[in-house]
C-alpha cells in the first residue's frame, strides 16, 4: 500500500464530508486496513491524530463562518457537529482562546489550522536522513519489549542518547503513554514499509532490571563513541567475544539493558 496516496486521499475525503459524521473505522475500511493500523499511520504522515485534525479543522471552518456569515451561532456548531452551544463554546474557546459570541462581536483575528498535505508534511525528511546518516551506526535485528513507567522521559532518552526515533501511540485518561515505538530507523520509513521493523514496542509497566534487547547491529564501534559523546556513561566497553563477535551494554534511564552485537 502507498501509504502516502492512500492517507491523502483521505485527507480529501474529510475535507469534502468535513460537515458529515467521520468514523475512523469508515475511513480505514475506504483504504482496507485496520482502523489502528490507520490512526497511527495517520498521527506519524500528519503529526496530528485523526480526532484532532477534524477537530481542528471543523473550528477553522466554524471560525470562518462565524465572522462571514449571519447564521447563528447554534446553526453553525450544529453545522460542525455539537449538539448544543455550550459544548462548541467550550470547543471554540479551548481553540482559539475567545468565545464565539465575542469573536463575532469584536470581528476577532481567529487561530487557523490548515489543510494538511502529506507530501509537504514530510519535506523535513532531509534533515530526518541527515541525522540518521550521521548517527554512523545501523540495528540489523530486534524486535524487543520495554516497559517502562514514565514513557516520554523514556522515549527523550532513547532520541538523545541513541539517536533513535519514536512515538507514543496510544495514552490513559490522564495522558500517560500506555503504548509506543522507538526505532533506530525514522518511522516516517518503517511505515512506509522501505524497511522492516526493526524497533522496541514499549508498555506502561514496572522497568525489567535484565537485558531487555539483544540486537545486531553495524559498526558497534560507532555506536559506543555515539552513546558517550551523548553524554551517558552506563555503556560497557567493547568485548570480543569466544565466539568472534563484539559485543557492549547500554543500561537505559530505566535501569534495563540493551546488549548490541557485531
Amino acid at each position: 500500500m502507498d501509504w502516502i496516496v492512500s492517507i491523502q486521499n483521505t485527507i480529501d475525503y474529510i475535507e469534502d464530508n468535513i460537515e458529515s459524521e467521520l468514523d475512523a473505522d469508515i475511513l480505514a475500511a475506504k483504504i482496507y486496513t485496520s482502523s489502528f493500523n490507520f490512526q497511527r499511520i495517520f498521527t506519524i504522515l500528519c503529526d496530528c491524530t485523526l480526532g484532532e485534525y477534524i477537530r481542528n479543522r471543523r473550528l477553522t471552518l466554524a471560525g470562518y463562518e462565524l465572522l462571514r456569515e449571519e447564521s447563528s451561532i447554534l446553526d453553525i456548531a450544529i453545522k460542525y457537529g455539537y449538539q448544543t452551544n455550550e459544548s462548541f463554546t467550550r470547543a471554540f474557546s479551548r481553540f482559539h482562546g475567545i468565545t464565539p459570541s465575542i469573536a463575532r462581536k469584536k470581528r476577532s483575528n481567529l487561530k487557523t489550522f490548515s489543510r494538511i498535505s502529506v507530501k509537504s508534511n514530510l519535506s523535513g525528511g532531509k534533515v530526518i536522513m541527515s541525522d540518521f546518516s550521521e548517527r554512523g551506526y545501523v540495528v540489523k535485528e530486534t524486535g524487543a519489549v520495554y516497559y517502562t513507567q514514565d514513557m516520554d522521559k523514556t522515549l527523550k532518552w532513547f532520541k538523545e542518547v541513541l539517536g533513535w526515533y519514536g512515538q507514543i501511540d496510544a495514552r490513559d485518561e490522564d495522558g500517560i503513554g500506555t503504548y509506543g515505538c522507538v526505532s533506530n530507523i525514522p518511522i516516517e520509513i518503517e511505515v512506509l514499509h522501505i524497511a522492516p521493523f526493526t524497533g522496541i514496542h514499549m508498555f506502561k509497566g514496572d522497568a525489567l532490571s535484565i537485558m531487555v534487547g539483544f540486537m545486531l547491529v553495524q559498526g558497534i564501534e560507532q555506536l559506543y563513541e555515539f552513546v558517550k559523546k551523548n553524554g551517558w556513561n552506563q555503556i560497557t566497553e567493547i568485548v570480543t567475544e569466544p565466539w568472534g563477535g563484539k559485543t557492549c551494554e547500554v543500561t537505559t534511564i530505566d535501569g534495563s539493558i540493551l546488549k548490541f552485537f557485531e
